[in-house]
C-alpha cells in the first residue's frame, strides 16, 4: 500500500517541445518523452519530478467511432513506484502537460482521461490498489469520475511489474459510450455525449499519452499495438500424423491501434501468403514446424516477429517383451515403445482384456499358471496414440520339493535328501547349499560339519520349463560326545569294585544313549554306564559312548590288582651323577598312600623328608653334597588294605 501524497503543479500550456515521429509528422513529443522504436515511446525515465507527453499530431473526429489498442509498461517500483500514465482526449494542443501526481492530465481543460493510477494520493480518494479511471476537465479527485475507479488489473492489485500489459480504448458516437479493457478484460464504462458536454460541441480533438514523476518515480513507456497473433483449428496448435497430410486452418487475431496494412506469414512447410486470412495449410509428414507472422501498421511500423510452433506428431509403435513367468514371481516387463516426434508419456495395459495399468512397467502379481495376453496402447506426449499391441505369454508351473534330513555328527557325514512333490514339472536340476558353505548338485547329498549345534542346508530345483522352486530350508542338529572311562587305579583282588565312568552330549540327543565296556570279564554288565567288577588280575577296559544320532567316543582305564604289599629300602646308593642308583628312595608294592620316608644325620639332624611315593634323597643337603657315611631313615605308608608300614633303618652314601 502506498500512501504518502504528492504535490502536483500545472506546466504552462506551451512548454518545451521537441517532434519525433514514426513517419514525418505523426506524434509530437514533450518534456521527458522519447521514441524508443517505431511504434514505442518512453514517457518518463525512473527520476523524480519527470514530465512527458507524445500526442498524434492531426485531430481526430469524434463523430467516427474508434478502437484503439495499446501496449503500456508501468514501471518494476511497486511501493515507491509513482505515478502513473493518462490517455487523454483533448482540444487544446500537442504541447500539454503536467507532472508529479496529475499524471500530466491534471488541469487539462476540456479533457476526457482513462487513467492508470499507480499511487495512492489520498487527497483524491485513492483506493490503495493501482486503478483504473475515466475523468473530465482534468480533475483526478475521486467521487467525481466519468466511471470508476476499479482495480486496473482483474488478476492483480499491482501493474507496477516490470510487465507489459495491453490497454484497449473504444469510443461509439452512436451510443454515445466510451469503454475500456486491460489486458483483454473489460474494465469500466461510461455513457456520455462527449462531443456536446464535454468539448462544447466541437468533435475535433487530439489524442495522446501523458505521465508524470514526483518524489516517486517509475520508467513509464507505452506502444501503438502492433501485435500479431493467430489460432488454429488444432488443440494446442498439434495434431497426429495418420498416413495422409494434416489441414490446418489460420485465423487472424492481430491487434493494432490503427489499421493494419500488410502481413507476411511463413508457414513452416516452404508456403508463405501476405493474406490476412491466409488459406489453409497442409503438413504432409510428422515434425515440428515454425510458423512466423508480421504485421505493418498504418503508421509504417513493423511489428516484431511472432513465432508459434505447429507440432505434427506420429504415432507410437507399441513394443513390449515378457520374461520371467513362472508362477509366483511377478513377470518382469520390458518396454520398448518408439515415437518420432516427441516422446511416449503414456502407457495403458490390459490384462486379458482388463485394464491393469497406466505406468510404463505394470506390476502384475498373483497370475494364475496358465495362457495371458497383455495388450499396450502407446500414447505421445504430443497425444497420438499407437495402435493396440498384443502379445500371448503362459506363466509356467515351479517346481514344489521338499527336504530331508537325519541329525548327524561332528566330523562325520550327514544325509540331505531332496523329494518333489509336485506333479507338474519335471525337475532338471538340484542344488544344495548347507550353512557353512558347502554346496552339491545332486538330489541327496552328505555334508560334514566340524562343530556341534544348529545347522542347515538349503536345497532349491529348476525344472525343464526353466522355473526354480522356492528354496527349502532343512534344518539339521549336529551333536559330539565325549567319554571318560575314570583314572587308572589299583583294586583288591577279588573284591567288587565299581567303575565310575562319566560322558558329555552337545545337545539333547534324538533318542537313546548306548554304553559298552570291553572285554567284558569281571563285569557284572558291559552295557551300562557304572558296572561293577571283580578281578583277580591286571585289566584294562576300553568304554564306548555312542549316541542316537551316532556319534561314538571312546576312553580306556587300566585297573591294577593288589595281591599284596611291602616296602623296600635299599642300604645303599651312588649320588655320583653316572646316572645309576642316584637316590635313596623305598621300592613300594600295594602301596596306596605314603605319610613320609625322612632322612637323618649321625647327629640326628634331618635332612630329608617327603610324602611323595615317586621322591627320593639325592645325597645333598642345603645345597653341599653330605659326606660318605651312614645315614638314618623312617617311613610310614599304608597298602590298599590298610594296613599299616611303620619301618626304621639306614643306608650309606657311597661316593
Amino acid at each position: 500500500m502506498k500512501s504518502l501524497s504528492r504535490i502536483s503543479f500545472i506546466l504552462p500550456a506551451l512548454f518545451f517541445s521537441c517532434v519525433i515521429v514514426a513517419q514525418p509528422g505523426t506524434y509530437i513529443l514533450n518534456g521527458s518523452a522519447i521514441q524508443n522504436t517505431c511504434n514505442c515511446y518512453t514517457l518518463t525515465p525512473a527520476v523524480n519530478t519527470q514530465s512527458g507527453s507524445v500526442w498524434n499530431a492531426a485531430k481526430i473526429s469524434l463523430n467516427n467511432p474508434f478502437d484503439f489498442v495499446f501496449n503500456v509498461f508501468l514501471g518494476c517500483t511497486d511501493a515507491n513506484g509513482a505515478d502513473g500514465i493518462s490517455f487523454t482526449l483533448q482540444p487544446i494542443s500537442t504541447s500539454v502537460g503536467t507532472s508529479g501526481g496529475g499524471l500530466g492530465f491534471e488541469g487539462i481543460s476540456p479533457s476526457v482521461g482513462i487513467l492508470l493510477d499507480t499511487w495512492q494520493n489520498i487527497n483524491n480518494n485513492d483506493p490503495a490498489e493501482d486503478h483504473i479511471s475515466i475523468n473530465k476537465n482534468g480533475n483526478l479527485t475521486h467521487g467525481t469520475d466519468l466511471a470508476g475507479p476499479v482495480q486496473a488489473s482483474p488478476a492483480n492489485p499491482n501493474i507496477e511489474d516490470c510487465q507489459w500489459h495491453t490497454l484497449r480504448i473504444v469510443w461509439d458516437p452512436v451510443t454515445k459510450q466510451l469503454s475500456t479493457y486491460f489486458d483483454g478484460v473489460f474494465r469500466l464504462q461510461t455513457t456520455v455525449d462527449l462531443v456536446a458536454t464535454v468539448f462544447n460541441n466541437d468533435p475535433m480533438v487530439y489524442w495522446g499519452f501523458s505521465a508524470a514523476t514526483g518524489g516517486s518515480n517509475n520508467l513509464q513507456q507505452f506502444c501503438t499495438a502492433l501485435n500479431p497473433g493467430f489460432t488454429t483449428n488444432l488443440v494446442n496448435n498439434t495434431s497426429c500424423y495418420d498416413n495422409s497430410p494434416v489441414s490446418v486452418s489460420f485465423t487472424n487475431t492481430s491487434q493494432s491501434f490503427a489499421p493494419i496494412t500488410s502481413f507476411y506469414w511463413d508457414f513452416g512447410n516452404g508456403n508463405t501468403s501476405t493474406s490476412p486470412n491466409p488459406p489453409a495449410q497442409l503438413y504432409a509428414a510428422p515434425g515440428i514446424y515454425n510458423v512466423k507472422v508480421a504485421i505493418t501498421g498504418l503508421d509504417g511500423c513493423f511489428s516484431d516477429t511472432l513465432r508459434k510452433t505447429i507440432t505434427i506428431g506420429d504415432k507410437p509403435v507399441a513394443n513390449f517383451n515378457v520374461f520371467d513367468t513362472c508362477n509366483g514371481n511377478t513377470p518382469r516387463i520390458v518396454e520398448s515403445s518408439l515415437v518420432t516426434v516427441g516422446s511416449v508419456s503414456q502407457w495403458n495395459w490390459l490384462l486379458d482384456g482388463n485394464p491393469v495399468s497406466t505406468s510404463q512397467l505394470p506390476q502384475l502379481t498373483g497370475l494364475a499358471t496358465g495362457p495371458h495376453q497383455l495388450q499396450l496402447t502407446a500414447t505421445s506426449n504430443h497425444g497420438c496414440i499407437s495402435p493396440a499391441l498384443i502379445k500371448p505369454f503362459v506363466i509356467k508351473p515351479k517346481p514344489v520339493i521338499t527336504g530331508l534330513a537325519v541329525n548327524g555328527c561332528v566330523g562325520l557325514p550327514v544325509s540331505f535328501s531332496g523329494q518333489q512333490v509336485d506333479n507338474a514339472t519335471t525337475i532338471a536340476q538340484w542344488n544344495w547349499q548347507s550353512s557353512t558353505n558347502q554346496t552339491a548338485a545332486t538330489q541327496n547329498a552328505a555334508f560334514i560339519f566340524n562343530s556341534a549345534g544348529s545347522e542347515n542346508a538349503v536345497l532349491t530345483a529348476m525344472a525343464t520349463n526353466g522355473c526354480i522352486a522356492d528354496p527349502v530350508t532343512v534344518p539339521v542338529f549336529i551333536n559330539m560326545v565325549a567319554a571318560n572311562a575314570g583314572n587308572d587305579t589299583v583294586i583288591i583282588q577279588n573284591v567288587p569294585f565299581l567303575l565310575q565312568s562319566s560322558y558329555s552330549i552337545a545337545g539333547a540327543t534324538s533318542g537313546l544313549t548306548t554304553f559298552t565296556w570291553s572285554p567284558a570279564t569281571g563285569l557284572d554288565d558291559a552295557a551300562i554306564a557304572f558296572p561293577v567288577t571283580i578281578l583277580q588280575d591286571d585289566q584294562t577296559y576300553y568304554f564306548t559312548v555312542t549316541t542316537a544320532e551316532g556319534c561314538v567316543a571312546k576312553d580306556t582305564i587300566n585297573i591294577t590288582v593288589f595281591k599284596g604289599s611291602a616296602v623296600y629300602v635299599p642300604t645303599g646308593f651312588t649320588p655320583n651323577n653316572d646316572g645309576l642308583n642316584e637316590l635313596l628312595k623305598p621300592y613300594y608294592i600295594g602301596i596306596q598312600k605314603l605319610d613320609y620316608f625322612t632322612v637323618y644325620n649321625r647327629w640326628g639332624e634331618m635332612i630329608f623328608t617327603t610324602k611323595d611315593i615317586a621322591a627320593g634323597w639325592n645325597g645333598s643337603y642345603k645345597g653341599a653334597k653330605q659326606p660318605t657315611g651312614t645315614y638314618v631313615w623312617i617311613c610310614r605308608a599304608t597298602d590298599y588294605a590298610g594296613k599299616v608300614y611303620q619301618l626304621k633303618g639306614t643306608s650309606t652314601i657311597i661316593r
